[in-house]
């Protein structure tokens, strides 16, 4: 029933009627149908014990520091967007279980209609669209009568699932009074958590969802083309930063997925390197750490390369230790596998490789050139799902990154001298088909071996 007959001022974002270029009739977002979002909600009542009640709500808005303008592109909590398909502030919604998962109930409560409102941030979801368009059985708006409303619902309910935060917005002090009423919110212990049940859910995909993080990849490495192109000595690390944003955003993307990592020479060794205010050299590599949000799902790749010509012999080695590390652990992943044991891979293979360029290691003590995971779920967050243990096996329908690095101090005694300053890392996206369980690298159109790597830059480069 989604789509058709709604216009973005009652839907309060896009609809297949007023955006046909960005959905099809059918969906209620961007690749996703209204159905899938309902067998979504479906899954969770399975998971739910009998008689309970389940509360989540949108994420708050976040605005510039001491004003009321807000931060511009709002992103919704990614498990309200993925229980709801609402991808706008100021809603809770509610999901009612029974004596069995056939006897739920999807309730939503929306802001109040407000001209005001409208005049300074636009149209937003009415309780007509919430029932019509988004599928809730019952709506209501947000307001004293809120805790009534939801009062008369967990009357009758045996358990609670919440998390915490939700009580803490002043936007759901209406729920925070409902729950406290109700004797659950004085003992919060009493309130089960919600976020492990819905994330167990989120980390196994759809084709739809795996058709999204496809695209999303597709058009980080359109992104990533678009940084290569200008990449020479003399530009400022933030220029790259710039065309990669101009260029996922032409290609779909709503936004980067995370603050892109451009970093050349000494600024390849920060992990999280903000600046990008150095200026390109010769004789530099170049790290970049880049990803973008398209259709509620993201990408994150990174990939390493000289600032112009090819690598220095040492340059070299280094990265074809970490290239080896990453090819080997991409190997590895398989149905049954987890990103510890691929960490533990990871950490083997470049203590090895350590040794072997002729750093001076001492026993345990990777972590100093290596000081983070081989990766991390991947899905509608960067890092996805993070209630799902790293120590869980890979099933189909799971998506996750491979991420390899070495990172030698330029003052570090124990590193022979021509591996000193020099900062690597070359990661993938990968994903479990969900239905054959084959592994599929995602980001495999953007090469990591050298030969292919310097090819791509002397074509992109003219």
């Amino acid at each position: 029933s989604s789509g058709r007959w709604f216009s973005s001022m009652s839907v309060g974002q896009p609809s297949p009627s007023t955006h046909p270029h960005l959905m099809g009739v059918g969906e209620l977002t961007p690749g996703f149908s209204a159905r899938e979002y309902a067998e979504r909600r479906g899954r969770l009542a399975e998971k739910l014990p009998p008689r309970s009640v389940a509360l989540l709500a949108a994420a708050s808005p976040a605005h510039l520091p001491n004003t009321i303008i807000p931060y511009p592109a709002y992103r919704q909590d990614a498990d309200f967007a993925y229980l709801t398909g609402i991808l706008q502030p100021g809603c809770v919604a509610m999901v009612i279980k029974g004596s069995d998962a056939s006897d739920a109930t999807f309730l939503l409560f929306v802001p109040p209609k407000s001209a005001r409102e409208e005049t300074w941030n636009g149209a937003r979801v009415c309780v007509n669209a919430a029932t019509t368009y988004f599928g809730a059985d019952e709506a209501f708006d947000l307001g004293p009568g809120t805790t009534r409303e939801i009062l008369k619902r967990l009357a009758d309910a045996e358990n609670v699932f919440a998390d915490g935060e939700l009580l803490r917005r002043d936007q759901n002090r209406f729920v925070a009074a409902a729950l406290g009423t109700a004797g659950v919110a004085g003992g919060v212990a009493a309130i089960r958590p919600l976020r492990p049940l819905v994330h167990a859910l989120r980390w196994r995909k759809s084709r739809a969802e795996m058709d999204a993080m496809r695209a999303s990849v597709e058009a980080d490495i359109q992104g990533f083309h678009a940084a290569m192109r200008v990449s020479a000595p003399g530009v400022i690390e933030r220029d790259a930063a710039a065309e990669h944003e101009r260029a996922v955003k032409r290609f779909g993307a709503d936004r980067v997925a995370y603050p892109s990592v451009v970093g050349s020479g000494a600024g390849a060794l920060i992990i999280h390197y903000a600046a990008m205010d150095a200026l390109m050299r010769q004789g530099d590599v170049l790290l970049m750490d880049a990803g973008c949000e398209r259709s509620g799902y993201v990408s994150d790749i990174t990939r390493t390369w000289p600032v112009v010509g090819t690598f220095t012999n040492a340059q070299a080695d280094v990265y074809d230790a970490v290239l080896d590390c990453n090819r080997k652990c991409v190997a590895a992943a398989r149905v049954g596998t987890s990103l510890s044991d691929l960490h533990a891979l990871s950490v083997r293979l470049l203590t090895a490789s350590m040794r072997d360029l002729g750093v001076k290691l001492e026993v345990e003590k990777y972590a100093k050139y290596y000081p983070h995971s081989v990766g991390h779920w991947l899905g509608m967050d960067t890092h996805d799902t993070p209630s799902v243990s790293t120590s869980t096996p890979l099933a189909p329908g799971c998506a996750f990154t491979v991420e390899p690095g070495l990172y030698f101090p330029a003052d570090d005694e124990a590193v022979p001298k021509g591996l000193r300053g020099v900062g690597v890392r070359i990661e993938d996206n990968l994903a479990v088909d969900p239905e054959t369980g084959e592994v599929n690298v995602l980001s495999a159109n953007l090469p990591v071996g050298r030969e292919e790597q310097d090819a791509l830059l002397g074509k992109l480069r003219g």
